[in-house]
């Protein structure tokens, strides 16, 4: 019975040392507020973005692509300003670049990214549960034997 923990590295990497990069497409601004890692099952990174439009105008869509081939399109309507948060976790240890595109009622787009680096994930439930059962067998085993050891 292999009862040995794996371990990982996690960790992001921004596209600037700066910052997070913000670009302006006409009147709109758009930029990452948060990237985070989070470690719980299921383990995501976590991307929030905020979209500012120029006066007047609204932001109609939030275009958001991973980097590994997983994309939203996300429609608003009527907000000058939006904030949100994507939820995303990759199949494969890589470095991906995340994208996001935002569109104004004028036609103005502007886009932001960062690069995450996706290491290894964490050993989700399933796969420790084998030796946590194999234990708990054992254990009542155990006690099973040492049961009958009394009575007889």
């Amino acid at each position: 019975m292999n009862t040995q923990q794996e371990s990982s590295t996690l960790a992001f990497i921004l596209t600037t040392t700066s910052g997070y990069i913000q670009e302006t497409g006409g009147q709109l601004t758009v930029n990452f507020n948060s990237v985070q890692l989070d470690t719980s099952s299921p383990q995501a990174y976590s991307f929030g973005v905020v979209a500012t439009a120029a006066p007047g105008f609204a932001i109609t869509e939030l275009k958001w692509d991973f980097g590994d081939g997983a994309s939203i399109i996300v429609p608003y309507c009527c907000e000058n300003q939006v904030s949100e948060v994507q939820y995303h976790a990759y199949q494969q240890t890589g470095s991906y670049s995340v994208v996001v595109i935002a569109c104004d009622s004028g036609g103005n787009c502007g886009d932001t990214a960062v690069t995450v680096n996706w290491i290894t994930p964490i050993p989700e439930y399933q796969n420790i549960i084998i030796p946590i059962l194999g234990a708990l067998s054992a254990a009542m085993l155990t006690l099973g034997y040492m049961k009958r050891r009394r009575v007889g």
